[in-house]
């Protein structure tokens, strides 16, 4: 079951991507809980899936917007009721401020919880920027 519940969060993430590039909310919003946590720089933070809908509805409406992610390690618990996805993102959107195109890249980290119909849902999401200005740490 567990290697099951693996392949279900790694085909999620797959679709998501999917349906960032659709720029579908509805189906976006699908794979949060509704009590789902985001957190990401630059953007506030939000409690609830109402208010990453509202974090998404803007985003979506962004012409230059292009948002790639990359889960490179995906486990579940023993228990079968939590994972996790931690991968890698791109994502290109218009800076407010000199209206250009920009392109953030860094980490994330999605918890999952399988709810009681049997889907995964993200229950907490962090980004974190990698900046290309600062050297790597070795």
């Amino acid at each position: 079951m567990r290697g099951a519940d693996i392949r279900t969060i790694k085909e999620s993430e797959l679709l998501w991507v999917r349906n960032w590039s659709i720029r579908d909310v509805d189906r976006i919003l699908a794979h949060y809980s509704e009590d789902a946590i985001w957190m990401a720089p630059h953007f506030p933070f939000a409690n609830g899936r109402e208010a990453i809908r509202e974090i998404v509805q803007r985003l979506v409406e962004d012409g230059n917007l292009a948002i790639t992610f990359d889960a490179s390690r995906v486990d579940t618990a023993r228990s079968g009721e939590v994972g996790y996805a931690q991968g890698t993102y791109t994502m290109t959107m218009t800076d407010p401020l000199s209206k250009r195109a920009v392109t953030d890249q860094g980490s994330y980290l999605r918890i999952y919880r399988k709810e009681p119909t049997g889907a995964w849902r993200v229950i907490q999401e962090i980004n974190t920027s990698s900046p290309t200005d600062v050297p790597a740490v070795h």
